[in-house]
């Protein structure tokens, strides 16, 4: 299914295939950066692997796409992204994975690192946003972890609806352990996120204010 991309190792086409990313003007130009940095395309135990310079650090990033998995279930642009690639993501240097993790059958995520109880390691400064929980008849346990952020992670609020009638994103440090809200991602659908998420790495640019790696 990606033998195309292989054969042609051309810039045009590997942005056409990540352009499921993409909604607006902003998203394309960030794209556009991203493919300037593109090298070569493979693919390896079932996963596309595609290959970028990096602006920040002196060695290559490559993106481990999985293959795609289709379901009804789940918030909708969750959806999109995986019936493109399950799962995309990246080695960081600071230590784990950065990247979508995916969703299951039921519509889920697919969790790789994020443990529900480290949102206790901070109860105090975490009181509003496991009352928040509570009041939507949720626990911390219903939290996910979407989007790995090297020893960090993304995790998706259940209870709490964005403007596109997802669950809202919340940033969590393996330092402090604090939930805090990603304020520029309450309108943005999950490839919108990933596109920034890649865009930070690859870039060294800083698209959310709340992140960090």
């Amino acid at each position: 299914m990606w033998q195309h991309l292989i054969d042609k190792q051309d810039k045009n086409i590997i942005r056409e295939h990540l352009s499921f990313m993409i909604k607006n003007k902003e998203d394309e130009k960030i794209l556009d950066l991203i493919i300037a940095q593109f090298l070569k395309a493979e693919i390896d135990s079932n996963k596309l692997l595609l290959t970028f310079r990096s602006e920040a650090y002196d060695e290559e990033v490559v993106l481990e796409c999985n293959a795609p998995f289709e379901t009804e279930k789940g918030p909708k642009s969750w959806i999109e992204v995986s019936k493109v690639h399950n799962g995309i993501s990246w080695e960081s240097l600071g230590g784990g994975y950065l990247g979508f993790n995916g969703i299951q059958e039921g519509g889920s995520a697919i969790e790789q690192s994020w443990e529900y109880y480290f949102l206790e390691e901070a109860e105090e400064e975490n009181e509003e946003f496991i009352t928040s929980l509570k009041d939507n008849g949720y626990g911390i346990e219903d939290t996910e972890g979407i989007i790995d952020y090297g020893q960090n992670w993304v995790i998706a609020h259940p209870g709490k609806i964005n403007q596109l009638g997802e669950p809202t994103l919340y940033f969590v440090s393996h330092g402090d352990c604090e939930a805090v809200l990603i304020e520029e991602a309450q309108n943005l659908e999950m490839g919108q996120v990933l596109l920034r998420v890649i865009a930070e790495y690859i870039l060294d640019e800083d698209y959310f204010e709340e992140t960090y790696n």
